[in-house]
């Protein structure tokens, strides 16, 4: 996992390659070098922080002589067109997360906003646009690959391409584990207290020094900043954008504590806004609680109860089906809890971040071989994939020739 690459302001007129008339900057390098590194799917790609920067500034590089190029050739792509597909992207990196709130809160934590996010990849999604009426302008005549090709790589391969793996369809149940209701009750008390001291006309600030324990916060008199729809926890977000300026809102539970907000100024889609946060901690006694829920769940299952039901009844995650995996690519710990279930049967309680999982072996499917009819298609678009990239590359270099491009090392 990279530690965040924080955008330094005193890299902002630094260059980092030059490109024709063009430069791209160390901070231009540094901010997608931010959001790739915070990408789960990217993560595992790069071994270290100069590997990730090598590999964004060449991809800056070359995105540059395209896109010098593309004007060049008089080649556009509309806005609207960018938008839609923009707006798909957010949803699908959604979908990487087991929530909502964890996608908000991964961003919080990576200092990435949401319009952030949406710029990053209408930029990324403009050039790649570009990029392909290029290619199909420059390059996808010269690619032609045979019905002799496609058998004969079949044939070559077929051992080790030609099976498919064995899938399997999940379910879930997550137990979060919460406090119990005796410490939900000394922290709302605590809250109350706070809140009646403001009520009575206490100064925020001080309270904020004195009484939150928000660490990001205490010592910004809890200035949360300008928070824009969509860039909170749900349940955060519904009160604070409740809120009138001016006015502090009572203690209100959220899964990290209790919050007293007051809201500075508004806007249609945005709210400035400072906490006090009364932290409510978890026991090894509310760990033990739910592990203990978890197994007697598992063993209703274990009895023939109904998954779906149950889950219905107790999982705190509303999407109970996880959806359909290749077994051999599962990542560890759900690897091992799933290698020796059967169709029908439940996993003991495994532990997350997120607390207690039950995982349901929906449907199990056995890897079987693929006839060529079957793998034809798929190994027509591998090949000219293949040419592609081999005919994209070819080009980049050829811009290189005649375009003036100069690197310069990391400064930092």
């Amino acid at each position: 996992m990279f530690i965040l690459i924080v955008i330094l302001s005193t890299l902002a007129d630094q260059v980092a390659a030059y490109v024709g008339s063009d430069v791209i900057l160390e901070s231009e390098v540094r901010e997608n070098m931010s959001f790739l590194a915070s990408d789960p799917a990217a993560q595992k790609m790069f071994n270290s922080i100069d590997e990730l920067r090598d590999y964004v500034l060449d991809e800056l590089i070359s995105q540059k002589l395209i896109l010098i190029e593309a004007e060049n050739e008089s080649i556009s792509v509309a806005d609207e067109q960018v938008v839609s597909i923009v707006e798909q992207r957010i949803e699908e990196i959604k979908e990487r997360y087991p929530s909502e709130a964890d996608f908000f809160k991964d961003l919080e934590e990576n200092n990435i906003t949401l319009q952030e996010l949406k710029q990053y990849n209408e930029d990324n999604i403009r050039a790649q646009l570009i990029t392909q009426r290029l290619v199909e302008k420059k390059i996808a005549t010269k690619i032609t690959v045979s019905p002799i090709a496609v058998r004969r790589f079949y044939e070559e391969n077929k051992d080790s391409i030609a099976i498919r793996p064995g899938r399997v369809k999940l379910s879930h149940i997550l137990l979060a584990i919460r406090p119990s209701e005796a410490e939900l009750r000394r922290g709302f008390e605590r809250a109350m207290d706070v809140y009646k001291l403001l009520y009575a006309g206490a100064d925020f600030s001080v309270m904020v020094e004195e009484f939150s324990e928000d660490e990001n916060t205490r010592y910004k008199a809890g200035m949360l900043g300008k928070i824009k729809r969509g860039e909170t926890i749900e349940e955060f977000e519904n009160v604070i954008f409740s809120l009138k300026p001016g006015v502090v809102s009572q203690p209100f539970p959220t899964r990290l504590g209790y919050h007293i907000v007051e809201v500075l100024n508004k806007g249609p889609d945005w709210v400035l806004a400072r906490q006090i946060l009364i932290a409510v901690s978890v026991t090894r006694a509310d760990t033990l609680r739910y592990e203990n829920l978890a197994r007697r769940l598992a063993g209703l299952v274990a009895s023939g109860a109904d998954f779906d039901s149950l889950a219905r009844e107790y999982s705190d995650d509303p999407t109970v089906d996880l959806g359909e995996f290749i077994m051999n690519q599962l990542s560890s710990p759900i690897d091992a809890v799933v290698k020796d279930l059967e169709q029908g049967q439940a996993s003991e309680p495994l532990l997350t971040p997120y607390g207690y999982h039950l995982i349901y072996m929906k449907e199990k499917i056995d890897e079987e071989p693929l006839t060529f009819e079957k793998m034809r298609d798929q190994i027509y678009q591998y090949l000219t994939q293949q040419d592609l990239q081999k005919y994209f590359s070819q080009l980049i270099e050829e811009l290189k020739e005649k375009t003036f491009v100069k690197k310069f090392e990391n400064r930092l």
